[in-house]
């Protein structure tokens, strides 16, 4: 129990950490000029690696280049998270696309239009 809230406390300070490095420093027009929100971090038992799942607003395009200006600031944001983050490693960041704000998104579109669909707006 206690290794299981250890490794969600440790997720969750990087989690924050990496929030803060991509509104407050990171430089690149790709990344600082969208709409970026940290979903999700997962780090491996042995601190050595570290999912973190990101989910972009915009078009398929912008996400497209939202992600590869943050796989190519890898370095820079994990030399930056050494500096707030004292573990005794500091995992390897891998980002990866959290496409479910746009699965909702689209889920919700689809039961608008049933419910419209199924209720047409009364007519006077």
């Amino acid at each position: 129990m206690a290794l299981h809230s250890r490794m969600q406390r440790v997720n969750e300070e990087i989690r924050a950490a990496i929030a803060e490095i991509l509104l407050t420093e990171i430089k690149d027009p790709r990344v600082a000029h969208r709409m970026i929100s940290v979903n999700r971090v997962v780090v491996s038992k042995d601190l050595h690696y570290a999912r973190v799942w990101v989910s972009v607003l915009g078009t398929d395009d912008e996400c497209a280049a939202a992600m590869a200006g943050l796989n190519h600031s890898r370095a820079f944001i994990r030399r930056l998270l050494a500096q707030r983050v004292v573990l005794k490693y500091l995992p390897d960041l891998h980002f990866e696309f959290d496409s479910s704000l746009k699965e909702t998104t689209r889920l919700l579109q689809l039961f608008r239009q049933i419910e419209t669909e199924n209720h047409p707006a009364s007519e006077s």
